[in-house]
């Protein structure tokens, strides 16, 4: 098992380095499907993007804590905590595709690049872990 653990300001700024650092760590797992990391790269700019507008109000002085864990059997997970207002993962669906206009679609690319979303449940903010079987 491979693991890496970044801890961001809530500025999306930061959003590039996360990116940037996801596709260093696959690829020092010997994992290089190009294609795949981009989709993993954008659903994970998605989440945070959401966090720093959602959560935190655009406020830049809060934390959000990333984990990326590489399975010997290529399970793939990223944890994301944050530490703001509590969030009702019922309450988090994706708009209706059919409602043309700009933005919303994080939590559907989120769906549709990872298998799993799971949100545990943690005494302050949020943490959801993205799962998915890398091939």
């Amino acid at each position: 098992m491979n693991f890496f653990k970044i801890t961001i300001p809530s500025n999306s700024l930061y959003i590039k380095l996360i990116r940037s650092s996801l596709n260093s760590f696959l690829y020092l797992c010997n994992y290089k499907n190009d294609d795949e990391i981009f989709l993993l790269e954008l659903a994970l700019n998605e989440a945070v993007a959401n966090i720093i507008e959602h959560t935190y109000n655009y406020e830049e002085n809060h934390i959000i804590d990333i984990e990326f864990i590489f399975e010997d059997n290529y399970e793939f997970k990223i944890k994301i905590r944050d530490y703001g207002k509590k969030v009702n993962p019922e309450e988090i669906k994706p708009r209706d595709l059919n409602d043309y206009r700009e933005g919303g679609l994080g939590t559907f690319i989120i769906k549709q690049v990872f298998t799993e979303q799971n949100w545990v449940s943690v005494d302050e903010g949020n943490l959801l872990v993205l799962s998915k079987k890398l091939v």
